[in-house]
C-alpha cells in the first residue's frame, strides 16, 4: 500500500511538471507568433512612410528623387538584410540610423534632428530598434525648422536611451506597434523589459543591451 501510495504521488509530480513544461512551451509560441505578426505590420508601415515622401518628391522637388532613392535604398536594403535576425551590433545600428537620418530630412527638413552620444559602441540591439524609437516620436511630437523636435541618442551603462522632448500633436491615432514589438521580441530573447518613461518634459526609451 506504501509502495502504490508513493507511486501514484510520484506518477501525479511528474504529470503535473510536464502539464507545467506544456503550457510554458504554448505560451512561448504564442508570444514567438505574436511578435512575428507584429514584425509582418511593421514592414510595410517603414515602407509605406517612405513611399510616401518619394511621392511627394515627385509632386514638389523632382529633382531630389535621385538622392532619395540611393538612400532610401541603402535604407531598406538594410532593413531587408537584418530584420529578419534576431541581433545586430549596435554599431550597425547606428550607422543604420545615421542613413535613416537623411530620409527624414527629406521629409521633414531640420523639423526633426538626431543626436547621437555614443562613444562606447559595444553590444547588440534588436535590429531596427531604434529606428522604430525615432518614428514614434515623430509621429507623436510636433517639429519645425524654426522649433525643431529634438531626438537624443544615449547610453546609460548598459542600456541604450532614446529621449525626446514632449511636443505633442493635436491628434493621432496609436496602435501601439512599435512599442508592444519591442517590448515582445525584448521578454522573449533576453528575459529583459524596454522601459517606457513619461517625464513632464520628455518621452524616453530605455532599450537593454544584449551581450554575446
Amino acid at each position: 500500500l506504501y509502495i502504490s501510495g508513493y507511486t501514484i504521488a510520484y506518477m501525479h509530480f511528474v504529470h503535473s511538471r510536464n502539464l507545467i513544461f506544456d503550457i510554458e512551451r504554448l505560451e512561448k509560441e504564442k508570444q514567438i507568433l505574436n511578435a512575428h505578426l507584429l514584425k509582418k505590420n511593421l514592414e510595410p508601415h517603414f515602407l509605406f512612410n517612405n513611399l510616401s515622401i518619394l511621392s511627394g518628391l515627385v509632386k514638389t522637388k523632382s529633382t531630389d528623387i535621385e538622392s532619395f532613392m540611393d538612400s532610401f535604398s541603402d535604407v531598406y536594403r538594410y532593413f531587408l538584410k537584418h530584420h529578419d535576425e534576431e541581433i545586430v551590433s549596435l554599431m550597425q545600428e547606428l550607422e543604420f540610423i545615421k542613413n535613416y537620418q537623411i530620409l527624414l530630412e527629406k521629409r521633414f527638413g531640420k523639423a526633426y534632428q538626431i543626436e547621437i552620444n555614443i562613444s562606447d559602441t559595444q553590444g547588440y540591439l534588436l535590429p531596427c530598434s531604434l529606428q522604430l524609437c525615432i518614428e514614434n516620436a515623430i509621429k507623436h511630437n510636433k517639429g519645425s525648422e524654426k522649433t525643431p523636435l529634438k531626438i537624443d541618442i544615449s547610453r546609460k551603462d548598459d542600456k541604450i536611451c532614446v529621449s525626446n522632448q514632449l511636443h505633442p500633436v493635436d491628434f493621432t491615432v496609436s496602435s501601439g506597434l512599435g512599442n508592444e514589438y519591442l517590448q515582445k521580441r525584448y521578454q522573449l530573447i533576453t528575459g529583459k523589459k524596454v522601459e517606457f518613461i513619461k517625464t513632464e518634459t520628455h518621452f524616453i526609451v530605455e532599450i537593454p543591451l544584449i551581450k554575446t
